[in-house]
């Protein structure tokens, strides 16, 4: 993973939180109207990764 300045994690942070608050079938469109395709397309991956990492510590 590429070392992201605090904004860019903050932003991560705030995908992720969208994914998990939506649930499991969250789709790009499902978040859009909070984040702009750019942003969805340069940190959607970490921040899948993050929600997924996340989910499965709060499930322990």
């Amino acid at each position: 993973m590429k070392q992201r300045s605090q904004e860019e994690n903050k932003i991560i942070n705030k995908i992720a939180d969208a994914i998990l608050g939506l649930g499991e079938g969250c789709t790009e469109n499902d978040i859009a109207d909070r984040f702009t395709r750019e942003q969805i397309k340069k940190y959607g991956e970490e921040a899948r990764e993050l929600a997924g990492r996340l989910a499965r510590r709060e499930a322990a």
